[in-house]
């Protein structure tokens, strides 16, 4: 079906942002079925982030620095953006570099241009990465959104940015990449203070998702934490960086994404229910795992098959995130328990009915075993 079809459609049956988020989203309509032809996720995402009346969006792109030696290198453009001068002598005030990046201070501009150019020739999100042009565009894409928002460059944006180019590769040049930049802008001005900034994240884990891990499953947190001596950080670090790009098929992540843009929620607190209700349908794998490697293992390694339908998992995160924010505790716990009971059934049936749960923990590792021999 030609795009201008499927926008139509789209128009007509949300006529209102207010519509797409409420009826297309969160109750799943955009996914069903016979709506999947219709689905233009660009579209959509410029009708969440986009409003033409927003004076914060970037109109006009500066272009990459090539002569490293001039002094007066994009000084004029520069001054357009309110942004300092991209210069290697005045290295300390670029903007590919933060004040308080210790192992950047000596970086400079065309150093920190390769660094970029390295990764995204190392993107794997899509094939159309691998052309020179898609590369070079990604290099302005990035280079402008550390010039427009006067920060460093860290390695993880080349692969959310990529993300949002392929939603916008049906628009033409100039407009592909502003309409890339401002979507990129808006997810990162939630994203980056709390996922990117080591000290920050620390904190998310220790305390938000911490909070309502414990709150939520707190014997599945106790079996991860007490018994295998786990720290959260060492996996969670790459599901909230790269918005759990990794870990599943890259349609189901569009989908958590489609979410996480509305903004109903605060990114930071829908990562982390998300996160909980992901852990919670996957409890049986992780009560049969015998050590703390192989837990690290189902955690960066998510079974595909236990994967839940992505509006249910979307709803029961909102749902987490509204009783936590009311103090609604109690009834976290029984969210907890409902999820655990639906999606591990017979697990929890069982595991209702046995005192000695190391016993139990015994028969699932050695049901795990015989399953994994069988699959060689």
């Amino acid at each position: 079906m030609e795009r201008s079809g499927k926008i139509e459609h789209l128009v007509q049956r949300y006529g209102t942002r207010e519509e797409l988020i409420k009826r297309g989203v969160w109750r799943g309509e955009l996914y069903r079925a016979e709506e999947a032809t219709f689905l233009d996720r660009g579209w959509c995402w410029k009708t969440l982030l986009l409003d033409r009346e927003d004076e914060l969006l970037v109109t006009e792109l500066v272009p990459v620095p090539t002569n490293f030696e001039d002094t007066g290198c994009n000084y004029a453009e520069a001054g357009r953006l309110g942004v300092r001068k991209l210069t290697t002598e005045l290295v300390q005030d670029h903007p590919l570099m933060e004040e308080d990046d210790r192992l950047k201070e000596s970086i400079s501009v065309e150093e920190t241009l390769d660094i970029v150019r390295l990764d995204i020739s190392r993107l794997l999100l899509d094939p159309v990465f691998s052309d020179p042009e898609c590369k070079a565009e990604m290099v302005q894409i990035l280079y402008n959104y550390v010039a427009h928002n006067h920060t460093s460059y860290k390695q993880g944006y080349h692969e959310l940015c990529g993300a949002v180019y392929l939603q916008m590769l049906e628009e033409e040049g100039e407009t592909r990449k502003l309409n890339t930049l401002n979507i990129f802008n808006k997810l990162m001005a939630q994203v980056r203070p709390v996922f990117y900034e080591e000290t920050a994240l620390l904190q998310f884990s220790k305390q938000k998702f911490d909070a309502v891990f414990k709150l939520t499953a707190p014997m599945l947190r106790h079996l991860l934490t007490a018994h295998h001596g786990l720290d959260h950080a060492v996996w969670l670090i790459r599901w909230t960086r790269l918005l759990f790009l990794r870990e599943f098929d890259t349609a189901y992540v569009l989908r958590i994404w489609d979410h996480l843009l509305t903004f109903t929620v605060p990114v930071q607190d829908l990562v982390a229910c998300c996160t909980v209700v992901l852990l919670i349908a996957v409890t049986q794998d992780l009560y049969a795992c015998e050590d703390q490697g192989e837990v690290i293992s189902i955690l960066l390694h998510y079974p595909q098959d236990k994967l839940i339908n992505c509006v249910d998992l979307m709803k029961h995160s909102a749902s987490l995130y509204e009783l936590y924010v009311t103090r609604q505790y109690s009834d976290m716990r029984g969210l907890g328990e409902n999820l655990c009971k639906v999606y591990n059934r017979s697990w929890y049936e069982k595991q209702t009915q046995v005192a000695d749960h190391n016993r139990l923990r015994l028969e699932e590792r050695l049901k795990r075993r015989v399953e994994q021999r069988l699959r060689k």
